[in-house]
């Protein structure tokens, strides 16, 4: 007989552990909106779960990534873009230099003002976005050109920054180059594709009244500005690229959070019967067991 209550008893009590467990478990699903909080809720699931926060936190790097690289290119693309103009100008300098109506004297003047535009040339190579040169490949922490010099063939001495190999990884997988270097952008080639070669040779030729040199150099920064044209064309193909990539990020963590909601999120109506119904039951035992008749071992003795 007293075996028999002990094991009754012992029965109940882990009844109501688990009526208990299971309460405090619809409880934490209600207030928190989580299936699972700990590994015991749902172990089989964990390897999954872990490898989609891992993909989450990858493409939530990548975002990083890419507002970066896209402020870079904004700023490099405006750069080029603002070289153009000034190849507008250059030209505009040198067809009227080249007729017999310009005098020395004026040429003087203008040797002065292609001065000007290399200066501004140089000035754009060293266009930094946080602290980085963008023109100097994967040395951005070097100025690409240590300064204007027209004693040298480009105006500007020799490149110092590098080759540019660094690529951004798309969302997709996939990775592409998002760069340009100041030796690839301005003074690539000799000087029919090079802008620095072709207005230092329009400076030169201008300080020495070369009318038949000057008509070449005409030709040049024709050549010259359909080259940079070329350049920033590339880089609004690498800013599509980005914006691409972004809306291809966004879309993909729009993805991820929903199978992560899927694989995690509780399902709150189904939490609250479950909290309500564990909660009846639970008092119903304890009001059950109340009830029961309360005998000590001496009822059983006599």
């Amino acid at each position: 007989m007293i075996n028999t209550l002990s094991s009754s008893t012992d029965r109940f009590l882990a009844d109501i552990s688990n009526l208990s467990n299971r309460l405090i478990k619809a409880q934490r699903q209600v207030s928190s909106g989580l299936r699972m909080q700990t590994v015991s809720d749902d172990a089989d699931q964990v390897p999954a779960l872990l490898e989609l926060k891992a993909h989450i936190a990858h493409n939530n790097q990548l975002k990083y990534n890419l507002g970066r690289a896209q402020t870079e290119v904004n700023a490099a693309e405006g750069a080029i873009s603002t070289a153009t103009s000034l190849m507008d100008r250059a030209r505009q300098i040198a067809a009227q230099s080249a007729t017999n109506f310009t005098s020395d004297g004026t040429r003087q003047q203008l040797v002065s003002q292609i001065g000007d535009i290399i200066t501004e040339m140089y000035s754009l190579t060293q266009t930094q976005v946080e602290g980085r040169f963008v023109f100097s490949g994967n040395a951005d922490q070097n100025a690409p050109y240590a300064g204007v010099d027209f004693a040298a063939p480009n105006s500007l001495g020799t490149y110092q920054g590098s080759a540019n190999t660094r690529v951004l990884e798309h969302p997709n997988g996939s990775t592409f180059s998002v760069s340009l270097t100041a030796d690839q952008v301005f003074d690539s080639g000799a000087s029919n594709t090079s802008v620095l070669k072709a207005l230092t040779n329009l400076r030169n030729d201008l300080a020495t009244n070369n009318l038949n040199a000057i008509a070449v150099d005409t030709a040049d920064l024709g050549t010259s500005a359909q080259y940079l044209n070329g350049q920033q064309a590339l880089y609004g193909d690498i800013q599509n690229k980005v914006a691409d990539a972004l809306t291809f990020q966004t879309q993909l963590n729009t993805q991820l959070q929903l199978q992560l909601s899927n694989l995690q999120d509780a399902d709150e109506t189904s939490a609250i019967l479950e909290m309500q119904k564990d909660s009846i039951a639970q008092q119903a035992a304890l009001q059950a067991h109340a009830a029961l008749p309360q005998k000590s071992l001496f009822d059983f003795i006599g």
